[in-house]
């Protein structure tokens, strides 16, 4: 995680046109671009669902966890147990990454989503969510709390063979 404190110049190269930086990987391979995302784009990119992480503020530190998520009229949904730190902060400031990676071919792209986590409550509201969306937490045991987080900022980025 970035803290703000790094100069210009410890952030790695600049790209020349905005949202690309130009760079290439170890002995002989090809040349790949790092693109910036734009928010329709990360969209596009969570709204199969998957496994992304959740990030938030706990007892001073900063806590990233795992969950199953499905994507939902520009919002992302997870289940927890009730008694969960999940749960907890279900009503709370929280950030949320998604990401898909290849090795082998050295591509891949990352989603950050910034916004507020709120518990799911209303019993209808429940019920929508639970004919619309197709996914099983992996955690054994009942996740029947319901978390949305209504994104505020979106940002990715991608990289690719250039």
């Amino acid at each position: 995680m970035e803290t703000g404190n790094r100069s210009a110049s410890s952030q790695g190269p600049i790209s020349a046109v905005p949202g690309w930086e130009s760079c290439t990987g170890g002995t002989g391979d090809q040349a790949h671009a790092l693109r910036t995302l734009s928010p329709e784009e990360c969209l596009d990119l969570l709204e199969p669902g998957g496994i992304g992480r959740v990030g938030f503020i706990s007892a001073g530190r900063i806590m990233m966890l795992p969950v199953n998520f499905a994507v939902t009229l520009k919002t992302i949904i997870f289940r927890t147990a009730p008694d969960t730190l999940l749960a907890l902060h279900a009503d709370a400031p929280v950030s949320f990454e998604a990401d898909h990676l290849d090795d082998a071919r050295r591509e891949g792209w990352s989603v950050l989503v910034h916004g507020h986590a709120q518990q799911v409550t209303d019993e209808r509201a429940v019920l929508r969510l639970e004919d619309q969306l197709d996914f099983e937490p992996w955690a054994p045991g009942a996740r029947d709390v319901y978390v949305r987080i209504m994104p505020a900022q979106i940002t990715g980025r991608r990289i690719e063979p250039s």
